[in-house]
């Protein structure tokens, strides 16, 4: 086989067979089920457009204003409307935030960590995917801004990365574990977490969103229909988490947050609560539970 197609495979940091350890038995307070709920609160610097074609042909000027206020009506309402839902709820999640996001929309930002969510970071650009870097250095500098704009805005620096897209890079693993992250979710590869090993530094792999969906995902199916899509991935989940423990997560953009798609996670959320054994967590949560057992 081709080296390099061995090294793109970056088993050397991540594992090739994900096994369960013989001490994970149970989430923390026995629970069975571990959910774990993304916001992904993204800024891109270009806005692409989202369900419709682009500008017309032709078009003398590119500035599309449809696409820039759909991008901003996630900072003017949705990120408002999933906070007070999650108030409700009672549920803190983690905000996966864009650097551009928090140097242009702070308050936003501030009042998520204020309200006990936990702010990780997108990476800088919405618009700007890891692999259009030319250099593990222009990656990390794109990074280490991002950390900067959220440090400011929220008084701490993020402990949990995901590329946009998410499509990490050749160099990304080294980059964060470099940069003293805890967690990763670049990697949906498995149903639990895993250590990520990185010349003797320790991440853990929470992955995004598997098992479980986007609101991407479940769009289509309309509000009723997505709402059974989740009930009914989370039936066989909870299921199989009788013979072992398992995780579930959702993302959801704060853009596609208008009042339907918030009740439809809502419904969600108080429908997993009927269920004993749930664990509700941030993604820091869980990967300090796997770094306390496995060892730091």
């Amino acid at each position: 086989m081709n080296e390099h197609v061995m090294d793109w495979y970056q088993w050397n940091y991540r594992p090739q067979i994900v096994k369960r350890p013989d001490w994970f038995q149970a989430w923390p307070g026995g629970a069975r089920i571990a959910i774990t709920v993304k916001v992904m609160t993204e800024w891109e610097s270009v806005p692409r457009p989202a369900g419709r074609t682009g500008m017309p042909s032709g078009a003398a000027q590119k500035e599309d204003y449809r696409t820039l206020c759909t991008r901003e009506y996630g900072f003017k309402a949705g990120v408002w409307r999933i906070m007070d839902m999650l108030d409700r709820q009672g549920v803190k999640v983690t905000a996966m935030v864009s650097g551009l996001s928090a140097e242009l929309w702070p308050d936003a930002v501030r009042e998520l960590k204020q309200r006990g969510h936990e702010v990780a970071t997108h990476q800088w650009d919405q618009a700007i995917h890891p692999p259009v870097f030319k250099s593990k250095e222009e990656e990390r500098e794109s990074l280490l801004r991002s950390m900067a704009a959220i440090a400011r805005v929220t008084g701490e620096r993020p402990y949990g990365y995901m590329s946009p897209g998410p499509r990490p890079t050749l160099n990304t693993l080294e980059v964060v574990t470099e940069e003293g992250f805890l967690w990763d979710g670049d990697y949906h590869d498995a149903d639990i977490p895993y250590i990520i090993n990185v010349q003797g530094k320790k991440m853990v792999s929470v992955g995004y969103v598997r098992p479980a969906f986007t609101d991407n995902d479940l769009a289509e199916h309309g509000l009723s229909g997505g709402l059974q899509q989740l009930k009914d991935e989370f039936d066989a989940t909870y299921e199989e988490a009788a013979r072992h423990p398992m995780k579930f997560t959702y993302g959801m953009h704060i853009h596609n947050s208008g009042p339907g798609m918030v009740k439809m996670i809502e419904k969600f959320l108080e429908y997993a609560k009927g269920f004993e054994g749930v664990w509700f967590c941030r993604c820091i949560d869980m990967a300090n539970f796997w770094l306390d057992q496995e060892g730091r």
